[in-house]
């Protein structure tokens, strides 16, 4: 079955250079990244599935609510202290 779909600069040169290992076959390259995708997609429906990953998550998202999580320039900050006190 023929499809036809357009690709930036990049995306054809990396169609290019994966298909050179594969005997210049694009068509296998797409195949197999269509394959890869969706087999990842079945993996993360499945992790969202699990009880367990639901509850951690809704642990994380109380946490984050009732700020018992500190931030990422905080986290920065309080490295950079430490890293002056070590000098």
């Amino acid at each position: 079955m023929r499809r036809q779909f357009v690709l930036d600069k990049l995306t054809d040169k990396l169609l290019e250079e994966l298909a050179s290992y594969r005997a210049g076959n694009r068509s296998l390259v797409v195949r197999e990244a269509i394959q890869v995708y969706a087999d990842m997609e079945d993996r993360l429906d499945k992790i969202e599935a699990d009880p367990a990953f639901q509850k951690m998550m809704e642990e994380s998202d109380r946490a984050i609510r009732e700020g018992h999580v500190t931030s990422h320039r905080e986290v920065l900050r309080m490295s950079r202290k430490r890293a002056k006190k070590r000098k």
